[in-house]
């Protein structure tokens, strides 16, 4: 991932190191790839926020942006939404197959995508929404700075602390990190998507926040969570059992496995999660 030239768009938030066009372009809220496949390339279909102050009428998908990157920005971070668009296509296609159980779950099956695109477009997915000023909190919008080291990590500028980033839910418990992409068709054809930021106690700065995309949750963090502190392990914690970057997700029904492998750069990454499906 490469930028050139000094140029800094006002409107751009990873504008931090320069590089950006003279343009701003409509960054959507959510991939468009992902509003495409979800709502079948629909050319009727129409999308809103249910909640926040993103888009809170329905509107074409053009038209769900936000003016916040500039077009090369916007185009460099492209391999981020690949990765998402290939999570949730592999997922939903099983998803229908199945069908709450009523269907066929098939055969074995592995994919691999990237790890570090993917964490990419879960932050840029809050990122897009923070510099939009889309989130809300106690029903008032809330201006949320982006730390200069979101956009570093967003641009591949520097490397993941290891104690930082994307995690799943490890065991089941976890009201916040969603799991079972398969036992309601709502994750299908509604409810696909959702994004709950973290807002830093002093700033309101974006630290983070849990995603889902295809009845999958992941909590991104932009600082230390405490692992292996007691207050990890509160009730309240949305991370609490989770585990970071890892190796693969797999579900498997009746000793058919259906499983994502997650390649990463630094290669540390041994550990995966298995979710038994009843």
């Amino acid at each position: 991932m490469t930028e050139t030239g000094d140029y800094r768009h006002a409107k751009c938030y990873a504008n931090l190191h320069g590089g950006c066009a003279t343009k701003i372009s409509g960054e959507h809220y959510v991939s468009h790839n992902l509003i495409k496949l979800y709502t079948f390339d629909d050319p009727t279909v129409t999308i809103l926020h249910d909640n926040g102050y993103g888009i809170p009428r329905p509107v074409k998908p053009k038209e769900f942006v936000a003016n916040v990157l500039c077009r090369d920005h916007n185009s460099l971070l492209s391999p981020a939404d690949d990765a998402a668009l290939a999570f949730a296509t592999f997922l939903r296609r099983i998803a229908l197959s199945y069908l709450n159980g009523n269907g066929t779950w098939g055969e074995d099956e592995t994919i691999e995508i990237s790890g570090d695109d993917f964490q990419r477009w879960v932050l840029k997915l809050l990122a897009t929404h923070a510099a939009a000023s889309a989130f809300a909190a106690g029903g008032k919008r809330v201006v949320s700075p982006i730390p200069d080291d979101a956009v570093h990590l967003l641009l591949d500028k520097a490397a993941w602390p290891r104690t930082w980033g994307l995690c799943v839910a490890k065991e089941p418990g976890n009201s916040y990190l969603k799991y079972d992409p398969f036992s309601d068709i709502a994750t299908v054809l509604t409810d696909w998507w959702s994004a709950h930021p973290f807002f830093a106690t002093s700033d309101n700065a974006l630290c983070g926040g849990v995603v889902e995309l295809a009845g999958v949750g992941f909590g991104l963090s932009l600082y230390n969570q405490g692992r292996g502190l007691p207050e990890f392990d509160n009730p309240d914690n949305p991370l609490k059992g989770s585990i970071q970057r890892p190796a693969y997700m797999e579900w498997v029904l009746n000793n058919v496995r259906k499983r994502i492998n997650f390649s990463w750069q630094d290669n540390s990454q041994i550990f995966g999660v298995t979710y038994i499906m009843d």
